[in-house]
């Protein structure tokens, strides 16, 4: 893009405060407990999920975190690295709706906002119902005794049980719902489910690659993360310390330039 151009139609966009930069962004909100989440700065260092509260620890002996594992490795196969000349996110392992764009080298961990989940095929955040996350409820730390069940937000049918870390998908008989009131299937009539077959899950025709985000030569804050309005209401742009990309959210969803981040239309509308 041309800076000329660019800096001519940034006379019409409105510069969003900041920011969602990795010292707002809590990573252990709506994370259930004995989970552990990576410091997307230091391989060596992770934090501790308790009661929504993230808790700093540190491997020992030169270990490195492992988000997979949920454990302190010798080996940093597993670490995040970004590329100076890659601009791309990665979903942030054990969350449902936090991710971190590398950003020229850069790691910023950034959230979904509302109850919108990090899609990792789209790399981008995106409705509940095409991602059906919900690696964020289970801990490898599981009372055998006490099954952690998860509803799917996709469909009434269907649920997660944790199991080893790790949610595995299951589904109730023909006819049934699930029921969190008795985590067993019951009839339609006794569960309290508003997922319609409208909302289900639906194929997107976006691809990762419609939406990759791109650098673009523009005017940015020299310090600091920023937002910027686009014209199309679809995108905006995104500063991180003197340099600017072209962002594209995900179908159905606009940026809110009040919040810095994509969001439903009737989201956006709502009062505060």
């Amino acid at each position: 893009m041309n800076r000329f151009y660019a800096i001519g139609l940034l006379a019409l966009f409105a510069i969003i405060a900041t920011s969602a930069n990795a010292a707002s962004v809590n990573v252990c909100e709506g994370v259930s407990d004995n989970i552990f989440i990576a410091d997307v700065t230091n391989c060596s260092n992770y934090y501790y999920c308790n009661n929504g509260q993230a808790i700093a620890q540190q491997c020992r002996d030169s270990l490195y975190f492992n988000a997979a594992s949920q454990s302190c490795v010798a080996t940093s196969s597993g670490c995040l690295t970004c590329d100076k000349d890659v601009l791309n996110s990665t979903a942030l392992i054990k969350t449902c709706n936090k991710y971190v764009l590398c950003f020229a080298g850069t790691p910023v961990l950034q959230q979904c906002a509302d109850n919108l989940q990090y899609n990792p095929n789209l790399r981008a955040c995106d409705l509940p119902r095409n991602v059906d996350c919900a690696a964020d409820r289970c801990s490898i730390y599981q009372d055998p005794q006490n099954i952690v069940y998860v509803p799917s937000v996709s469909a009434c049918n269907k649920y997660f049980i944790c199991m080893n870390g790790l949610p595995q998908n299951q589904s109730c008989v023909s006819g049934l719902y699930f029921s969190s009131d008795c985590n067993c299937c019951d009839l339609p009539a006794n569960v309290n489910c508003t997922i319609s077959k409208s909302s289900s899950r639906s194929v997107s025709l976006q691809t990762a690659a419609m939406i990759a985000p791109r650098m673009v030569d523009i005017k940015c804050p020299i310090e600091g993360i920023n937002f910027l309005a686009h014209r199309n209401p679809n995108q905006y742009f995104m500063c991180v310390n003197g340099k600017g990309a072209l962002m594209t959210c995900a179908a159905s969803l606009y940026f809110d330039k009040e919040v810095g981040a994509c969001r439903r239309l009737e989201d956006i509308q709502k009062k505060h």
